[in-house]
């Protein structure tokens, strides 16, 4: 969960903001999506890590969560 914790960091956001509430992995859960904790969401992601978004992109100093072209080309 460290892990998680540091990547989020890395992107000024809480654990919970990595997760992806519209991936099938994160909706089996049945965990409402609005009220998930930082640290439910990441027990939920290292249980299921395709309940994570997804790219994740980052050169140690950055982090773009999902497919945002824009800030993928800036850190590129």
């Amino acid at each position: 969960m460290k892990e998680l914790e540091e990547l989020a960091s890395l992107g000024g956001v809480e654990v919970r903001d990595l997760l992806n509430p519209k991936s099938k992995a994160f909706k089996d859960t049945g965990a409402d999506p609005e009220k998930v904790t930082s640290s439910e969401a990441g027990k939920i992601m290292v249980k299921n890590p395709r309940a994570m978004r997804r790219p994740l992109l980052t050169d140690g100093n950055i982090l773009v969560k999902g497919f945002e072209p824009e800030e993928m080309e800036k850190l590129l």
